[in-house]
């Protein structure tokens, strides 16, 4: 396990790409239509930019130090988030930009065999899900 580093978003803005959804400003984004204020890979409104999503969301890259330095979402093309329905919290790996990498996919496996956690990923589109008989047994239509 690493330290307690600090980690920044620098450049990455895989959250922002359109492979997660939200509202800026009254301007919706969700998978396929990036952020409307992304312009050249950059934030145009960042200082400006609102409270919710933008400055509350957090990727378990930048909150979990146990997800590797190596696990940036923009050299994984993947997005760790975490996750609450019904009452249950699991962790969430969106595809963003390619296929998951089998590296990835097997740390994640083992991370939440290991540690007990509910784990949802898609791969090309199709969903899978590991975990708790209850976590399995959620509707999720």
């Amino acid at each position: 396990m690493e330290a307690n580093l600090a980690r920044e978003c620098g450049t990455c803005t895989k959250c922002c790409e359109g492979w997660l959804h939200g509202n800026a400003y009254g301007k919706p984004f969700w998978r396929g239509r990036p952020c409307h204020y992304l312009s050249a890979g950059k934030c145009s409104i960042y200082g400006n930019h609102p409270e919710d999503p933008c400055k509350t969301f957090k990727c378990q890259w930048l909150t979990n130090n146990d997800i590797p330095g190596w696990m940036k979402p923009d050299d994984i093309n993947a997005i760790f988030t975490s996750r609450t329905k019904d009452g249950l919290d699991y962790l969430e790996i969106t595809e963003a930009g390619e296929k998951l990498h089998v590296e990835v996919l097997s740390w994640a496996i083992m991370y939440a065999l290991q540690h007990n956690i509910n784990l949802q990923y898609a791969i090309d589109g199709g969903t899978n899900r590991i975990g708790s008989s209850a976590f399995l047994a959620l509707n999720w239509s």
